[in-house]
């Protein structure tokens, strides 16, 4: 039996988008689950849903699957904060929810350890077998279980982030490329973008 038969068709599609079944993408969309859930919201046409996602992680794009929440429409803001905290803010209702994973994670230090001895080229086949049947059993044993058992749900005060607008590009005073206006930095009297800024764009070899 084909181990992904029996997963939601929802979560299949997080899979095909993500292009690889893990646990992380499973705390995603659990995350989204239970904030569309809670919040009463389908995926976002626009930006009338917004998640404010504290990492850069696996889950992430299950948010942006399931909640149509893109760096493209500007509904989708990234804090580096280094947690797997997920706040999902309804602009119509003005009601937001913080869907925080406390975990523990099914599995991880088996994984872990099973892990380390893939990366370290002493693995055998069976233990490749082990490392992935562990994360398939991780993947379903999150989405299967009480949200509440493995995540802190909380509706909260959230302000709501500006929403986009048309933006003024100019090119930039040292390489030339077409940059936002409010992105860019003054050097020696001209306005230049944060690569030249920083000298990266040198760095790259392009000047």
């Amino acid at each position: 039996m084909n181990p992904m038969d029996d997963l939601p068709d929802d979560f299949l599609e997080a899979v095909r988008f993500h292009r690889h079944l893990c646990p992380g993408l499973a705390i995603g969309y659990v995350a989204a689950k239970v904030g569309a859930r809670v919040l009463g919201i389908n995926a976002a046409k626009d930006e009338e849903i917004v998640a404010v996602v504290e990492n850069d992680s696996c889950a992430v794009d299950a948010v942006q699957m399931l909640l149509g929440c893109t760096f493209g429409k500007g509904n989708l803001i990234f804090r580096d904060w280094g947690k797997q905290v997920f706040t999902f803010i309804d602009r119509r209702s003005n009601r937001a929810v913080r869907v925080s994973f406390t975990g523990p994670m099914p599995g991880h230090e088996e994984r872990r350890a099973l892990k380390e001895q893939i990366n370290s080229g002493k693995a055998t086949a069976a233990d490749r077998t082990k490392w992935n049947d562990s994360r398939q059993r991780a993947v379903k044993q999150l989405i299967a279980a009480d949200p509440y058992d493995f995540f802190l749900v909380r509706e909260v005060t959230a302000e709501q982030p500006p929403e986009t607008g048309p933006v003024i590009t100019m090119p930039c005073g040292l390489c030339g490329e077409s940059t936002v206006t409010t992105r860019m930095l003054e050097m020696e009297g001209c306005l230049v973008c944060r690569d030249c800024a920083q000298g990266t764009y040198e760095a790259w070899g392009v000047l």
